[in-house]
């Protein structure tokens, strides 16, 4: 199959992620991991909505399993930051500061347990650190 190479998507527009409870969670990407909310205009249904400037919104309607996202990436800037920064407020994380195919890599959970991965794009764990840190 041939594909016109003019018709296609050509970047992530936004994402609209259901929380259980969305002030909660305005706090966890606001206060931990440094979004930026946005003006927007408000959701047709009325919804709560809180939109940021890193390409996602937060409205109502979550559950507490997000069988639709298997995770959602966002580069970032001084990953081993952000990364002391969450176990301080107590974050679940998946997998904590390694190397990993971006650049130096951490996963969490946000706290509806939709899992996000931050990335400092061709930064990597110095030696020393990789020798004492699983991965």
């Amino acid at each position: 199959m041939t594909v016109n190479v003019e018709a296609r998507a050509t970047e992530l527009a936004h994402m609209l992620l259901k929380v259980s409870d969305v002030s909660r969670s305005e706090r966890f990407y606001v206060d931990l991991l440094g979004f930026k909310i946005r003006p927007a205009k408000p959701l047709a249904d009325g919804r709560p909505f809180v939109p940021f400037e890193q390409g996602i919104a937060l409205t109502t309607g979550g559950s507490k399993n997000s069988p639709q996202i298997d995770h959602i990436a966002f580069k970032a800037k001084n990953v081993a930051a952000i990364a002391a920064r969450l176990k301080a407020a107590g974050v679940k994380f998946d997998r904590d500061l390694h190397d990993g195919i971006y650049g130096l890599t951490i996963y969490v959970f946000d706290p509806d347990g939709n899992m996000i991965e931050l990335y400092e794009e061709g930064a990597k764990m110095s030696s020393e650190k990789s020798a004492t840190s699983p991965a």
